[in-house]
């Protein structure tokens, strides 16, 4: 089975991330998608600077053998020109039909459904999306994205509740786990070593991967060389439990995003 985590950036580097997920499309069961915005509407406009207000209806066209399954976070997000009851941000697990899939569903892990008051993004609700496959090896498979604000990426005990939420959503799950996505967090917080503490391998250190924003996002965002805590190599995660059988695990430098997909092959 091969599962990618990517933060799509709402989907700002559209040609590339499309014609890259088409390509990857072929030989992936699952797809974790964080920043996704859903809009009906077949004529969305693309957001200026800030992507596609539908471009999980993009990716969900590119995808015809999957099921999606989609959970917002906010209605009406801070986007010019708005879309009024239309434009939701959430987060997206894409899963091949031919999988075994027992149940979907979400909880949230910072705040509450449609918290941002439009203008401190740390008041912005934040979810994680699950999938259980059944078999003879029951599997849940968690994507998630992680609040944001301080920018430092440091520990917070909204932080520390967060990992801690999602460890107690898991503790009673049958069957193996994997955790992914964008959780706005560097390698030595006590929140990353939660999930360690609780026998989870990260596959960022095993495999010592030196950075998940990579080139193209120095490219989006140079000032970030200079400002108040330098460039952040670090925000995403995999953990995967002791019993899966990791067959590969890479982060490859492609140009599709302010982040860099993670490639799970067990």
């Amino acid at each position: 089975m091969k599962l990618i985590s990517l933060n799509a950036y709402f989907g700002f580097v559209f040609e590339p991330l499309m014609a890259w997920i088409h390509e990857q499309a072929q030989s992936t069961d699952v797809f974790c998608f964080q920043e996704m915005l859903s809009n009906p509407k077949e004529d969305a406009l693309g957001m200026p600077c800030r992507g596609r207000a539908n471009v999980l209806q993009e990716i969900a066209r590119r995808l015809p053998e999957f099921t999606c399954h989609f959970a917002p976070m906010q209605d009406d997000f801070d986007f010019v020109p708005t879309y009024p009851g239309q434009t939701q941000l959430g987060n997206a697990i894409f899963y091949r039909k031919s999988l075994s899939a027992t149940e979907t569903g979400s909880f949230f892990i910072y705040r509450s459904f449609n918290s941002y008051d439009g203008n401190d993004y740390e008041t912005a609700g934040h979810n994680a999306v699950y999938l259980g496959l059944g078999g003879a090896l029951p599997l849940t498979i968690v994507n998630l994205h992680g609040n944001s604000e301080p920018a430092s990426k440091r520990d917070t005990p909204m932080r520390l509740e967060q990992s801690k939420k999602v460890l107690d959503f898991l503790r009673d799950r049958h069957g193996e786990k994997i955790v992914m996505g964008d959780f706005n967090l560097f390698p030595d917080t006590e929140s990353i070593k939660m999930f360690e503490n609780q026998g989870f391998h990260n596959l960022i250190r095993d495999y010592k991967i030196t950075t998940t924003r990579g080139s193209h996002m120095r490219k989006l965002f140079p000032e970030y060389e200079h400002g108040k805590y330098g460039f952040q190599e670090f925000a995403d995660y995999t953990f995967v439990s002791p019993g899966v059988d990791v067959k590969s695990f890479e982060v490859p430098d492609v140009p599709i995003s302010d982040h860099l997909p993670m490639i799970l092959e067990i």
